[in-house]
């Protein structure tokens, strides 16, 4: 059987798996990939070789990755330094600014930490400040959750970036620096301007009127001598992204040397991230007094077992997939379609996304259909890496577990969640591709596209 009808069946077989009989994607995944090489008519030899090999690869790239950031991130947020970065965002900018503070912590907070983790350690300040400024609910979730779930899918040293990157050969410390640029311009046009366009002018006088109250109660946003300094939280959550992006930077002007070794070293994803998961880990012990550091460690590894089954498991996907003619038959399809290539992997990884509800699950699935295409056509793997991220961005609906997080822990139904969560995505997500499409059209000249 072609390779694209194979898919098409394949992936119909998916989705109902994991919408209908709610079938864990690690399983559905590896079903999907053994079940994909038997319809085309790959021997069982070169099944059982691509599919360890598959995993082997996914592993290689990025496993030590997931666990070394999964551990860096649940430090921060154990010790209450997250807590402590998102009131020191509010004092900063000020509390008629909080809507662009929420906007920024999110989206600095997301970065090393889990989306669902951020989430859940913010939501208690976000309602906190909607008591007191009596401003809409909506508009604080739009601003948190904007900034949130864009670095969650676009920026490394999270799982999705990661994967993406890693599967399409790019460079992890600019597909940071370009995820960020693509994503921060998406993130305040949604995740503030509009979020400050929903809170409705009626809302922003009875804010106003109240200011008097709120200046006069400080004790929301006020420091926690118990917990991390914002500043040192801060420092912190720049701390690895520092160390990789200057590395990248410093290789374009020194390529050999000692300096050059040492720098290039310590600024591997890897061992930047090791460095900042221990350097975290006793710089906050003191705040975490019921565990050592190695205890702590331990206990967090056990937890990322479900995300390195994951990507594992698209890695499987991905290796049996791209031992067909899937690449080359969409090259011919969208030659002959004139679609724009740049759109393959941010249409495939949105519908994908909002089927199966796993925004990791979509970006391994279509970074591994779109990728090679769009790297054959001649696009950078950084722009062709940040369009599947952008696409799985922009997808959040009611089969995503995240849809539901303001109604849980923010007390809104369910029309107020599509307001907060999939229009901003959608828009955001847009947004965002719209930079990269002018992105795109300079890659040649701009550093760390190739």
């Amino acid at each position: 059987m072609a390779p694209l009808v194979a898919f098409v069946i394949v992936f119909a077989l998916l989705l109902v798996a994991l919408i209908k009989f709610k079938v864990t994607p690690s399983v559905g995944l590896f079903a999907a990939a053994v079940i994909f090489g038997l319809i085309v008519g790959m021997p069982a030899a070169d099944i059982l070789n691509n599919l360890p090999a598959g995993f082997g690869n996914m592993m290689k790239s990025i496993g030590l990755l997931i666990v070394f950031g999964s551990i860096f991130g649940d430090f921060l947020g154990e010790s209450g330094a997250t807590e402590e970065l998102a009131k020191g965002m509010v004092r900063l900018f000020g509390k008629k600014h909080d809507l662009l503070a929420l906007n920024l912590v999110g989206f600095i907070l997301s970065i090393p930490i889990y989306f669902g983790c951020a989430y859940i350690m913010t939501a208690p300040l976000v309602c906190a400040l909607q008591k007191i400024s009596k401003k809409s609910m909506k508009g604080y979730v739009i601003a948190i959750f904007t900034g949130l779930m864009l670095t969650h899918s676009c920026v490394a040293p999270t799982p999705g970036p990661l994967a993406v990157a890693g599967q399409i050969g790019a460079n992890v410390g600019w597909f940071i620096i370009w995820g960020i640029v693509v994503c921060l311009p998406a993130s305040l046009l949604v995740g503030w301007l509009y979020a400050n366009f929903v809170v409705s002018q009626e809302e922003k006088k009875q804010a106003r009127e109240v200011m008097r109250e709120i200046a006069e109660n400080d004790d929301l946003i006020a420091p926690d001598p118990t917990k991390p300094s914002a500043l040192k939280a801060f420092l912190l959550v720049i701390f690895p992204i520092v160390l990789i992006v200057f590395a990248s930077i410093f290789s374009l002007f020194v390529t050999e040397g000692p300096a050059y070794t040492v720098i290039n070293f310590i600024g591997n994803s890897n061992i930047a991230l090791f460095i900042a998961m221990l350097v975290t880990g006793f710089a906050l012990q003191k705040y975490i007094p019921k565990k050592t550091v190695m205890q702590f460690i331990d206990e967090a590894a056990n937890r990322t077992g479900n995300i390195l089954l994951i990507v594992g498991a698209g890695g499987c996907f991905a290796a049996i997939l791209g031992a067909t003619t899937m690449s080359t038959d969409l090259v011919d399809i969208m030659s002959a379609t004139n679609m724009p290539v740049i759109l393959l992997g941010f249409l495939l990884a949105f519908f994908i996304r909002a089927a199966v509800g796993s925004a990791t699950a979509a970006m391994l699935t279509s970074i591994a259909i779109a990728g090679p295409v769009c790297v054959a056509t001649g696009m950078s793997p950084v722009i062709a890496g940040l369009s599947v991220c952008l696409g799985a961005h922009a997808a959040t609906f009611p089969t995503d577990v995240t849809f539901w997080f303001p109604s849980t822990y923010n007390g809104l139904n369910t029309k107020d969640c599509l307001m907060t969560t999939t229009v901003p995505c959608i828009l955001s997500g847009v947004i965002g591709l719209i930079i990269l499409a002018i992105l795109n059209a300079f890659s040649g000249v701009l550093p760390g596209m190739f």
